[in-house]
């Protein structure tokens, strides 16, 4: 049993060696990846709001505005209403109204609907701006964990590299003069 112990941990030791080779190269980078992913995340952030925006404005371009029933069958991407549009069809948009915190099932609401795509419905008195506080608040905590986390492993990457580079010998001449010398 001792041998294949030894033989067992012997093989998990080059497995974590060869591991921790081939994963090298990233954790050289790893501060950089960790800014690219918080970047990536912001911007996708931002994006949501301008796709708010470009929906409030298409709605604000050709305005309807009617009563709408809150329906069950909601969930919390999702809230459902059933409304008439100005042409008179009875309406349920598929993905549910904009903005809907605080409605219950059986509330009667005030709507606004682009009427050229009445699939596309908000609360009435509800924007885009509505989302900026939780995706600020979204975006700086965000930051709070990423920032120290890539300060940290660059900081860590400084120290491990300071630790490998030799100290230069002061006796030893270069084999070459260095660009731009005079002679």
């Amino acid at each position: 049993m001792d041998g294949r112990f030894r033989a067992l941990r012997a093989g998990a030791r080059t497995a974590w060696d060869v591991t921790g080779t081939a994963l090298a190269p990233v954790a050289r980078r790893a501060a950089g990846i960790v800014v690219g992913i918080g970047l990536v995340l912001s911007v996708l952030a931002v994006l949501v709001l301008v796709g708010a925006a470009r929906n409030d404005a298409s709605i604000s371009a050709d305005e309807g505005t009617t009563v709408a029933e809150v329906l069950d069958g909601g969930d919390a991407g999702h809230t459902f209403v059933r409304f008439t549009a100005s042409d008179g069809a009875v309406l349920t948009p598929a993905t549910g109204v904009l903005y809907p915190r605080g409605l219950e099932p059986g509330q009667y609401v005030v709507v606004e609907y682009d009427r050229s795509k009445p699939e596309l419905v908000r609360v009435a008195g509800r924007s885009w701006t509505e989302g900026l506080g939780p995706v600020a608040l979204g975006v700086v905590g965000l930051w709070v964990v990423l920032g120290p986390t890539a300060w940290a492993l660059a900081r860590r990457r400084r120290a491990a590299e300071a630790a490998t580079v030799p100290a230069p010998d002061d006796d030893v001449t270069p084999d070459r003069e260095p660009v731009g010398a005079v002679r």
